[in-house]
């Protein structure tokens, strides 16, 4: 007789444009970025406008960021396991780390081509292309900001929010370009070349300065993660709150450890039960904790240790254990309250 082969249904492969994934956010934004800032540089390079060479540079950044974001967002899908028992979190604060350092070099480099600038004279060529082509990348940014702020709120991926800011930067920046370019062209046209030039370099200057707002400020929290400092006071004001609401049945409240890993946040809990409570009333009451703190905060994987009192409460054969006659008066309460129904 011969065996009938059982064929599984095969799994459709998913697209890599997927837009039920945070990857399809990342993907647009690497396509993008990569279109931009070839075609920003190669204008600022034939043209000679060293703001807009800068503009391509800070583009080119993007490119690289978009390509770290993509990274980023597919590793930190991924779930614990057996070597990342706290998720792969951290590939978020290392991306955005990543990028925030290149931003730097690039305005280092700006700083120092705009000094060499100085020595030398050299006009700009035809402003009307990279006017147009500005007015075009500040709508088309602005364009990818809402896209990546529409799939952090969807997701919870820091990264996306990150991107999405340094996108919103660089529409404003994209409308600066434009002014100056417009004042450029205005000087140029009245014959002041040398002051158009001028302009052009201070202008470069403050287009990084004010393009390292975003780095700066989210560079530094993904120090912070990647050093697993604490998370901040009003966070565990808020946990303190939780185990304050659970007093009554808790010996003793020993510490609280937060830390944050991309978007989940871990959180870890040392409090003190009665040595003879059993192991169903310790979990209702962490199951108490938990599902506050997770609706408090959604993205939290918070974790109750309990440790069994000394029974130090326990004198001359009287238990004065606030947590175990909160018990007691609880169960005849309830039972008082079943006496009245029946009746």
């Amino acid at each position: 007789m011969q065996a009938k082969t059982i064929e599984l249904p095969k799994e459709k492969r998913k697209s890599i444009f997927d837009p039920n994934t945070p990857t399809f956010a990342a993907r647009i934004s690497l396509i993008v970025s990569f279109l931009i800032a070839l075609i920003t540089f190669s204008l600022g390079w034939v043209e000679g406008s060293l703001f807009y060479k800068t503009n391509g540079l800070v583009a080119l950044t993007d490119v690289i960021n978009s390509a770290i974001l993509l990274t980023a967002v597919a590793h930190s899908e991924r779930t614990p396991d057996n070597l990342f028992n706290y998720g792969y979190g951290k590939y978020e604060s290392l991306g955005i780390f990543v990028s925030s350092t290149l931003i730097t070099l690039i305005t280092i480099y700006t700083v120092y081509e705009a000094i060499q600038s100085f020595g030398e004279f050299k006009p700009i060529g035809n402003f009307s292309y990279l006017i147009l082509f500005s007015l075009f990348s500040s709508f088309v940014m602005f364009r990818i900001h809402k896209l990546l702020m529409k799939f952090y709120k969807r997701f919870q991926l820091s990264i996306l929010r990150y991107d999405a800011e340094l996108w919103k930067i660089d529409s404003f920046i994209e409308l600066g370009v434009l002014v100056n370019l417009t004042l450029c062209f205005i000087l140029n046209s009245l014959g002041y070349t040398f002051e158009a030039r001028i302009f052009d370099l201070t202008g470069a200057i403050l287009f990084v300065v004010f393009a390292m707002r975003i780095p700066i400020k989210f560079g530094k929290k993904s120090i912070e993660q990647l050093l697993d400092r604490t998370l901040p006071e009003e966070f565990h004001y808020n946990i303190l709150s939780v185990i304050a609401e659970n007093f009554r049945s808790i010996c003793e409240f020993k510490n609280v450890y937060a830390r944050q890993s991309g978007k989940d946040i871990f959180v870890e809990i040392d409090i003190v039960l009665p040595y003879d409570m059993t192991l169903e009333q310790a979990y209702e009451i962490e199951k108490n904790i938990v599902s506050k703190i997770k609706s408090l905060y959604p993205s939290s994987l918070p974790r109750i240790y309990v440790t069994p009192c000394k029974k130090d409460c326990i004198h001359e054969n009287t238990n004065t254990c606030p947590a175990w006659r909160w018990s007691v008066q609880l169960k005849k309460s309830t039972e008082n309250a079943k006496g009245t129904s029946i009746e």
